[in-house]
């Protein structure tokens, strides 16, 4: 008896796959794919809850056009009614969206999880940021498993948020959040969509700020991140630290010249003394913003974050390794300084050096002190222009030991992968599809998808690339039904 491949079940799996990968678009598509194919018997409910966590209110309330809006005044409600009102609140419908907070109201865990996803998203939609906001939170703090999704909004919640009068309050908030999106999967260096998911939040929410400096902090600590350094270039506006110091700069210069000046004229020792008294103080507490339209608060974390020590290996060391800048630094003005006043004074500065050797000390020890100075301040930041072979060898372990959990077969024990790992197992382990496989891959509006195959067990694993995104790797489940004969009618009339 023949049999055939249950395309509805193949679809559905690949389209759940996606959901625990939190990839919430491609979850629509592959459903919409699916129905468009004729596989999508009894999945109408299904797609029109992904088309709303997916930001497709639209389309949900296409496929659920028949739920009326007397749902609105009833006393119970079915998950199709649940999923139709999240779409119309979605689009912005104030009653809806009261009804939808009052319906979660009483749920056991597990629904209340899933009505909790419908009704953050659709606050999203509807504008609502602190209803979302404080939904989201609530999901992190009542699950075990923290997705992506979750973590994200959760980030951008506080980020957003952050405090706006304490420095160090607001620092704890993103620094973490930096730490966070840095060790996120896909790394920084080979995907950027956790990075774009958070940055673009913010903007939407005109918190342009903060996305600037959760940018400058990723390249700070990943200088490899090529794509994290275009987005922050692409939103950088101000100067760098060479800015923000400017006027300690030019009062550490105007102190030399005081100094200078004071020993060829023979001032009192105090007017010197007072001179670098004040560079002290301007070099201390005077700093010009490193970026143009940043609040106090905001000024003096992009200080910080762009300050952040790269990731490299034994980088618990960076005190040392700053402190090293330093002395190199200042031990580099110290030589720069002798090579110049030593060919002064034995060039063009000969003579003068000899009648007037008081003098000439006069200017060339204040100018010898300046170079240190300016050294010893510049040491650390050249540091990290000699980090990169470091560095590599930082983001060359950790894809190493990524990739060493893609092997042999994951077929158990894995249902999705994405980035480096799925491009390691479809090149050591998968391999060209059956035919019959190789026929129902569906069509995605979004992106290419390529079906491969398990050499061990046949399972299907759907790849997907989308534009500006990392591979992804779904896996599906294979079933084979028989395929009924029709019903004849033999003999005679």
């Amino acid at each position: 008896m023949a049999t055939t491949i249950d395309a509805q079940e193949l679809l559905a799996s690949w389209s759940a796959s996606a959901s625990r990968m939190d990839e919430l678009p491609l979850v629509s598509d592959l459903l919409e794919a699916a129905a468009s194919a004729g596989h999508a018997d009894d999945l109408e409910l299904e797609r029109a809850r992904a088309a709303v966590v997916a930001g497709r209110p639209a389309l949900a309330s296409g496929l659920l056009a028949d739920v009326d809006r007397d749902v609105l005044t009833a006393t119970q409600h079915t998950w199709r009614d649940v999923v139709a009102i999240a779409a119309w609140a979605a689009q912005g419908d104030a009653e809806a969206l009261a009804v939808l907070i009052r319906v979660g109201q009483g749920l056991d865990a597990r629904a209340a999880l899933t009505h909790a996803h419908l009704l953050a998203t659709a606050a999203e939609q509807a504008g609502q940021t602190e209803l979302a906001d404080s939904t989201w939170r609530h999901v992190a703090a009542t699950t075990n498993a923290m997705t992506m999704v979750v973590q994200r909004r959760v980030l951008v919640a506080d980020v957003a948020q952050r405090s706006t009068t304490d420095v160090d309050a607001a620092g704890t908030v993103v620094g973490r959040s930096i730490r966070t999106l840095v060790d996120a999967l896909p790394l920084p260096e080979d995907g950027l969509n956790p990075t774009r998911d958070v940055v673009t939040r913010l903007e939407a929410r005109g918190d342009r700020a903060g996305a600037w400096l959760l940018l400058e902090g990723m390249a700070a600590l990943r200088p490899l991140a090529t794509g994290v350094a275009r987005m922050r270039d692409e939103r950088a506006s101000g100067g760098g630290w060479w800015h923000e110091r400017l006027p300690g700069l030019v009062a550490a210069v105007l102190a030399t010249g005081v100094v200078v000046a004071a020993a060829l004229a023979g001032l009192s020792p105090w007017v010197p003394s007072l001179a670098v008294l004040a560079a002290v103080v301007v070099w201390r507490r005077w700093r010009l913003p490193q970026g143009t339209r940043l609040s106090r608060v905001d000024a003096r974390l992009l200080a910080q974050v762009r300050a952040f020590p790269p990731d490299i290996p034994n980088g618990h060391r960076w005190g040392l390794r700053r402190v090293g800048g330093f002395v190199t630094g200042g031990a580099a003005g110290l030589v720069l300084a002798i090579l110049v006043t030593g060919l002064l004074v034995e060039g063009p500065l000969a003579e003068l050096n000899r009648t007037r050797t008081a003098a000439v000390d006069a200017v060339a020890w204040p100018f010898v002190l300046l170079l240190v100075v300016l050294g010893a301040v510049a040491g650390p930041h050249l540091l990290h222009r000699t980090l990169r072979q470091p560095a590599e060898r930082w983001v060359a372990d950790a894809r190493t030991g990524i990739v060493e959990g893609v092997r042999g077969c994951l077929c158990t024990r894995t249902l999705a992968l994405r980035s480096i790992e799925a491009d390691a197992y479809v090149a050591g382990h998968l391999r060209a599809p059956d035919a019959d496989v190789a026929a129902l891959v569906p069509a995605l509006p979004s992106g290419d998808a390529e079906v491969l195959q398990c050499g061990l067990s046949g399972t299907p694993w759907l790849l997907v690339r989308l534009p500006d995104r990392e591979p992804l790797l779904l896996r599906g489940t294979l079933t084979r039904v028989t395929e009924e004969p029709e019903q004849t009618v033999g003999g005679y009339l």
